[in-house]
């Protein structure tokens, strides 16, 4: 998989990310209806636990994204392959939702864990 693929998937997740939230709330725990969806949101609704935890995994996410990004281009700048690493990071990106989401918490930290030592060593890969 080339590393643009990688960064469109990437944008994919953080789109999905984005979603979750509302989803749950919204179709599982009947927490929000479409009349709070599209009103002006002045009241704050009461939110389940679920959403709470997929809201933090995407703040997770921001934190090491910018990271990712920059390692990309770099990679697409220097032409260094950093493909198998930045999927890797993709996968543990993608399985860290709903383990997440779900309170799994030393699998979570596992995984998060691998995803950031991708971010090491597509940094390492520069030197």
């Amino acid at each position: 998989m080339t590393i643009e693929i990688i960064v469109l998937l990437t944008l994919l997740l953080i789109l999905m990310q984005i979603f979750i939230p509302v989803t749950i709330d919204l179709l599982i725990t009947k927490k929000l209806n479409f009349l709070y969806l599209f009103s002006s949101r002045d009241d704050v609704a009461e939110s389940s636990l679920f959403f709470d935890r997929s809201q933090r995994a995407l703040k997770n996410l921001f934190q090491t994204l910018p990271i990712f990004i920059t390692l990309a281009l770099l990679s697409i700048i220097k032409d260094i392959d950093i493909s198998f690493l930045a999927t890797l990071w993709l996968a543990m990106r993608f399985i860290y939702v709903p383990i997440y989401i779900l309170g799994i918490d030393y699998v979570r930290t596992i995984v998060w864990a691998v995803s950031l030592i991708c971010l090491i060593m597509m940094g390492i890969s520069f030197l």
